[in-house]
């Protein structure tokens, strides 16, 4: 049995945590040509389909977070490495909790989320940061209405709260 010294694993990117508090998840078509690539990944609309956020994309086109879908599981990949459907239907959380991959920052309770959107040193669009203009270089930008829920585990797993 594993011992579990200072905390519990946040879980994986994508996973929707908190499951019992007030949630919307809804699902949505997927835009064919620029599939979402990880569960975790902000997402956009293109006409009536959703797409990763994209190089230069300002906030206000964001529309939600690629979740992983319950009770389905790979059977191809490994535990916590699942990736979504590159055709058919996503589902995108709108409100709710969700743990995703904290690229560059550190994060706290309440802090603001951003997503770059301007690739530079470390950083490549679709990351989350903690900043407008993270060390690693690049830029991103702020999600309102998504805060960090605490610091990152030490796997870089962060959980954040969002409310569209």
């Amino acid at each position: 049995m594993t011992a579990i010294v200072s905390r519990a694993p946040t879980g994986f990117a994508g996973g929707v945590s908190r499951a019992h508090e007030g949630r919307v998840i809804q699902q949505e078509l997927i835009y064919a040509t620029t599939p979402p690539t990880l569960y975790g990944q902000f997402l956009k609309y293109n006409g009536s389909a959703v797409t990763p956020m994209a190089s230069g994309d300002p906030a206000t086109v964001f529309a939600g977070i690629a979740v992983r879908s319950y009770p389905v599981q790979s059977t191809t990949n490994a535990f916590g490495a699942a990736v979504p459907p590159t055709t058919g239907f996503i589902d995108m959380l709108r409100s709710g909790y969700v743990t995703l991959i904290l690229a560059l920052g550190t994060a706290a309770k309440g802090g603001a989320v951003y997503v770059v959107t301007t690739a530079g040193g470390t950083v490549l669009v679709g990351d989350v940061v903690t900043s407008a203009s993270p060390a690693g270089g690049g830029t991103g930008v702020l999600i309102v209405g998504c805060l960090f829920e605490g610091p990152a585990g030490a796997d870089g797993i962060v959980e954040v709260s969002l409310a569209l």
